[in-house]
């Protein structure tokens, strides 16, 4: 895949069940506490968990030829919209909706956007995300 052919790339959408199990390790990862009277609600940066399925992010990157060791993580950011807690089934579709270059063309950046719905209510939007990387010369 050529540089010029990255915008619009859609990865296949995937489906991901939120566990119980899951969601508390890793809200004790981040330092808080799950609340045992009700089920746990996912703090915003859940959605990196539930983007992050199956190396959803690297299978991106591979499928649009780009080497992994170009790559670098430069910038994230969540959009919460509806709260995600335990049991919810989510389907989760990603693509690419911009790739462009600064600093006369020696800096490449690609930005992944990701949405997360609820199929069983509506397909509502419970959440987004935007991910941007470099892609470093070597």
């Amino acid at each position: 895949m050529t540089e010029h052919s990255y915008v619009g790339y859609q990865h296949p959408t995937y489906d991901f069940t939120v566990t119980e199990d899951s969601l508390n390790r890793f809200i004790a990862a981040i330092g808080s506490q799950p609340t045992p009277a009700t089920l746990p609600v996912a703090p915003p940066t859940y959605q990196k968990v539930i983007e992050g399925k199956d190396d959803s992010s690297r299978k991106i990157i591979e499928a649009l030829g780009i080497e992994l060791k170009r790559v670098l993580h430069a910038e994230q950011e969540f959009e919460y919209l509806e709260p995600i807690t335990a049991g919810d089934q989510l389907k989760v579709s990603r693509k690419i909706s911009d790739h462009y270059f600064k600093k006369s063309g020696t800096r490449e950046f690609l930005v992944i956007e990701s949405e997360v719905r609820r199929p069983r209510s509506n397909n509502s939007l419970v959440g987004k995300s935007r991910q941007v990387l470099i892609l470093r010369q070597l």
